[in-house]
């Protein structure tokens, strides 16, 4: 079992894409308003590291400030797909190789707004945005995020 933390502007979008209900302190985390529609988060994008991540078919716990004293577990999902992913932030678009095959998949202009809200975000500019103040300094070279595309499911 694979697990991932996130920061809690991800919990109650989680929670919406897992079919768990969202309590009142999911809300404040994410700075959500009540009676705000909050969209689901099926997939995160992840840097390839030392341990290895979630394989489809595979239970994913998801984790809020994962080794901290405020940590809590979000829901657990079954892993629908593991890709390779790069990601332009500065020339706006994506590229996702699904499960090993030989072409990509290439997201850009309005396609991009459907990705981003999938990962939780509102549109690409708010994911750009996020991106940029997470990882700018790695991307300040212009280069893509190389990494691993993780998707998933109700269990």
């Amino acid at each position: 079992m694979v697990a991932y933390s996130y920061k809690g502007r991800f919990v109650a979008p989680i929670r919406v894409g897992l079919g768990l209900p969202i309590q009142d302190e999911h809300r404040e985390l994410g700075g959500y308003q009540p009676g705000q529609i909050i969209r689901p988060k099926t997939q995160t994008i992840r840097a390839i590291g030392k341990r290895r991540h979630a394989r489809p078919g595979e239970t994913i716990q998801h984790y809020h400030a994962q080794r901290s004293p405020k940590c809590f577990k979000v829901g657990e999902a079954k892993c629908m797909g593991a890709s390779a992913i790069r990601v332009f932030v500065h020339s706006e678009r994506v590229e996702i190789r699904p499960d090993g095959s030989s072409s990509d998949l290439v997201y850009k202009g309005v396609a991009l707004d459907a990705f981003a809200r999938m990962d939780g975000f509102g549109d690409w500019a708010d994911m750009r945005a996020f991106w940029l103040e997470e990882h700018g300094h790695e991307l300040k070279h212009l280069g893509p995020f190389i990494g691993v595309l993780i998707q998933w499911g109700p269990l």
